[in-house]
């Protein structure tokens, strides 16, 4: 543990009261298992001091701010991001922030993009696996990746419930299953519909250790050259998996991390616990299953924790 400076959480969720009041108007009553956990800036900041975490990238989550309404969801974009940007200045040294964009709406989420990157100046954004009932990756969104690609922005990827309608009989809590193989699907759907090779300098984030990824890999990269997608990643799925960025919640124990050290470098990890919707209890739980990990020693558990970290976030360096 590098405790003389902390850890760099790159997965740390915020949860405002007027988030969950736009949540609760769009009849939604919790979180995907329980009710909504209670969040302030000081808890994020108790929580980092207990588990030494020295600065974390900021987020909101699922559900996002499409509810239907394109006019309602610039409002949304605009509002909740000079939240973020209220808070990082705030606690400067402490918080960094991945922002929402106002997708479906492309020209709309362009002219954002501009805004958090040029005045704002926060760290990144966050895009949900899917919205509007389309996959990051389809092709609608091409001009916010050839934007992002061009500005470089670190791009977070985060979990959100499927689209279209749910089996009947379904009920199970959907962080458990879905969440996991929502991150695959897009990661598998950037590599195959070629975005990640026309626009290399995007720096994707995959939450939780990449879902099933890790498990997936060896089976994707088996069809490289027999799909009809063959064409749009030459260099095969293995490379561009290798390239992604994972962080590390809820993968405090040696089987996932030692799945996705096989087939990414350490350089490519990042330190993550998804609080406050992981409780206090359960990050302390599984940030000592990562502290008791032994693929991560010298030089790459100080990189795991906070170098890579640094490199994508130089402002937080401090």
């Amino acid at each position: 543990m590098t405790a003389a400076k902390g850890r760099i959480d790159v997965h740390h969720h915020l949860l405002p009261e007027f988030y969950k009041d736009v949540q609760r108007a769009a009849g939604i009553a919790g979180s995907a298992y329980r009710g909504f956990p209670e969040w302030s800036p000081e808890s994020s900041l108790a929580l980092m001091d207990a588990e030494g975490i020295g600065a974390a990238v900021v987020s909101y989550t699922s559900p996002g701010i499409w509810f239907g309404d394109l006019a309602q969801t610039r409002d949304l974009a605009r509002r909740f991001n000079d939240y973020l940007a209220e808070l990082v200045a705030s606690a400067p040294t402490r918080f960094g922030a991945f922002a929402f964009l106002p997708l479906p709406d492309v020209d709309a989420a362009l002219k954002e993009l501009a805004r958090i990157d040029d005045e704002l100046k926060l760290e990144g954004v966050c895009l949900l696996t899917s919205v509007d009932d389309r996959y990051i990756g389809h092709p609608d969104f091409e001009p916010l990746y050839a934007e992002l690609n061009r500005r470089k922005i670190v791009t977070f990827i985060h979990p959100c419930y499927p689209p279209g309608k749910e089996a009947d009989g379904w009920d199970l809590p959907r962080m458990l299953v879905d969440y996991p193989f929502e991150t695959t699907k897009v990661a598998t759907n950037l590599i195959l519909k070629g975005v990640t090779t026309r626009y290399p300098d995007i720096p994707f984030i995959l939450s939780h250790s990449g879902g099933t990824l890790p498990m997936l890999a060896h089976r994707i990269s088996i069809f490289d050259k027999t799909t009809s997608f063959r064409d749009n990643y030459p260099d095969g799925a293995l490379a561009h998996i290798a390239r992604f960025y994972y962080d590390t919640a809820l993968s405090g124990h040696h089987g996932p991390l030692d799945a996705l050290r096989a087939f990414v470098p350490d350089s490519q990890i990042l330190f993550g616990t998804d609080y406050p919707y992981i409780s206090e209890d359960v990050v302390a739980r599984e940030r000592q299953g990562f502290d008791a990990y032994q693929g991560f020693k010298g030089e790459a558990l100080q990189a795991v924790e906070r170098g890579n970290a640094m490199r994508l976030f130089p402002r937080l360096a401090g």
